[in-house]
């Protein structure tokens, strides 16, 4: 039986221009844009920004933030912090039973409740035994972005290809993660990016057909590349493109709304290409239709 081999294409030059709309729009809030705030740094009004507060409220909604709803998990998280900030601390989440722990995550729209309850057990615990309940501590001195990942290792979630991303660029950006080179941080992989990338053809599968989780390579490696390539010609850290590319995947291209889109002219449209969860899934075609 002969091997069949999938091929895949990085349209750089169209990665560039698309970037490059993005960040201007993105940045100057224009268009799509104009409304736009990022629903992570939309703080509760009881949250001191820059605070160890602050660092454990990121690291708990972020470690649950996965194939979830992410505007509304915020929305909830906001909430609830607002009205329970205690609940948000290590020593508090170890005091309550698994069940509690397990009802409260559900209600904020933890994905998979009893997980997210077991993480945010395993978290605090972690932080108490190693970092004095502070994830700040855990950079208590500047730390390249590969020496973050390897001290996340032990976090569930947050040692995830996306999610580490996610994390290590909310800590950083808000100075709360000292980062020697946050500025060559990747872009973090999920559905919404993927979609994004391969509807316009910046990524293109060169096959009859395909099926791959958009978190695990060749997949998520070459939406990296495609990203950092463009960023680098732009002189800007690849996961400034992160907001921008995730609201238009998550809010124009699940809909296929093309008409607001700032990029509608470069975009190829892709048909043929579905998402399952976090499975891409290509069938009936090697070309790259327009409608």
């Amino acid at each position: 039986m002969s091997e069949i081999t999938i091929k895949f294409e990085i349209d750089e030059e169209k990665a560039v221009k698309i970037a490059k709309i993005l960040h201007e729009q993105f940045e100057n809030r224009k268009g799509i844009f104009s409304d736009y705030s990022m629903p992570e740094y939309i703080y509760p009004r009881n949250l001191v920004p820059g605070s160890k507060e602050h660092a454990l409220y990121f690291t708990y909604i972020i470690s649950i933030d996965y194939m979830t709803d992410a505007e509304k998990l915020w929305k909830k998280a906001r909430g609830a912090y607002e009205l329970y900030p205690k609940r948000f601390t290590p020593k508090k989440i170890l005091q309550f039973s698994d069940n509690t722990v397990k009802t409260f995550v559900r209600r904020l729209g933890a994905r998979f409740a009893p997980e997210a309850a077991k993480t945010w057990k395993k978290i605090s615990k972690i932080l108490l035994e190693k970092y004095d309940g502070d994830p700040r501590n855990i950079t208590p001195q500047p730390l390249t972005v590969n020496e973050i990942k390897a001290k996340l290792q032990e976090f569930p979630y947050l040692r995830g290809n996306k999610l580490s991303n996610f994390y290590i660029r909310a800590m950083g950006e808000t100075g709360l993660f000292k980062v020697k080179n946050l500025h060559e941080l990747d872009i973090p992989v999920d559905k919404q990016v993927a979609r994004f990338t391969f509807y316009t053809g910046v990524v293109k599968i060169k096959a009859q057909k395909y099926q791959g989780c958009v978190n695990d390579d060749p997949i998520k490696s070459l939406i990296e590349e495609a990203w950092r390539k463009a960023a680098k010609k732009l002189g800007i850290p690849p996961w400034k493109l992160d907001e921008p590319i995730w609201t238009i995947g998550s809010k124009l291209c699940t809909k296929r709304k093309c008409k607001q889109c700032p990029i509608e002219n470069l975009c190829n449209k892709t048909k043929g290409i579905k998402f399952k969860e976090n499975t891409i899934i290509w069938e009936n075609g090697t070309n790259q239709i327009r409608f």
